[in-house]
């Protein structure tokens, strides 16, 4: 005979398996094959970098991630970038705004990983987790979306949104941006638009940010896009540009 704790553990374990069992059922209803591995296998090899200026303070950026599908839905992240930060009025420092002591270039790198997920066709979503070496020893969190409306018409859209939490001061940030594709042909796509970023939290009482419009190219046969964008925000007037490269690496060892 069971005892009484004995039968309760057993129903715990029934429930579990039971619950398991029915959310792997829903998921294959979703995405059909969700745990099948993906074929073909591709790696992604991306490089990224860009740089800011405004005001009150600039900075550079630039960064490689690895990007290795796994099941159709699913594939591993792993993310560094390295920034360099100069600083015109410390106050705007999103690494320390609270503090008083001033320093005219900072310079860290950001190691990140986690995972992409395919929720549906044209709309993908990165969540991943880190930590700051160097001038930054934070500990972030981030999770980027994009997502493609109106793909079969001839500009179709993009909405973007990308958000980040620092644990060290406490500031959350986010960027979110829409586009739409002007021109596309066989060599290039051409994309207008606008978008912003806001920032609050820690010591940061009221939210900051910038925003304005921005004008995209991407090049099919290169992989390789580039983005400007200017307006105005807190830090006054300011500049942007940033560019990717990518390569796609197919289980065979090729690239295209």
């Amino acid at each position: 005979m069971l005892s009484h704790l004995e039968r309760v553990v057993l129903l715990l374990v029934v429930f579990t398996v039971g619950w398991i069992g029915n959310a792997c059922a829903q998921l294959q209803d979703l995405y059909p094959g969700f745990f099948d591995l993906a074929n073909p296998q591709v790696l992604d090899a991306v490089f990224f970098g860009g740089g800011f200026g405004s005001e009150e303070y600039g900075s550079l950026q630039e960064g490689f991630q690895l990007q290795q599908t796994v099941t159709p839905y699913f594939g591993a992240v792993g993310r560094i970038t390295g920034y360099q930060l100069w600083i015109a009025d410390h106050f705007n420092n999103p690494l320390a705004p609270s503090t008083n002591k001033h320093r005219g270039q900072l310079n860290f790198a950001r190691l990140q990983a986690g995972g992409e997920f395919a929720l549906y066709p044209g709309t993908t979503l990165y969540l991943l987790g880190g930590g700051d070496v160097g001038d930054s020893s934070a500990a972030t969190i981030e999770a980027d979306w994009s997502s493609w409306f109106l793909t079969h018409t001839r500009h179709p859209l993009n909405f973007s949104f990308s958000a980040n939490h620092d644990f060290q001061n406490q500031v959350t940030s986010a960027e979110i941006d829409f586009r739409m594709v002007m021109r596309s042909t066989a060599k290039y796509l051409f994309t207008a638009g606008g978008g912003g970023a806001i920032y609050q939290g820690g010591q940061i009482s009221s939210p900051g940010g910038q925003g304005g419009p921005d004008l995209g190219m991407y090049f099919r046969r290169w992989g390789f896009g580039i983005d400007i964008q200017a307006g105005y925000g807190t830090a006054g007037g300011f500049g942007q540009v940033s560019f990717i490269k990518q390569f796609d690496f197919i289980e065979s060892g090729s690239f295209y």
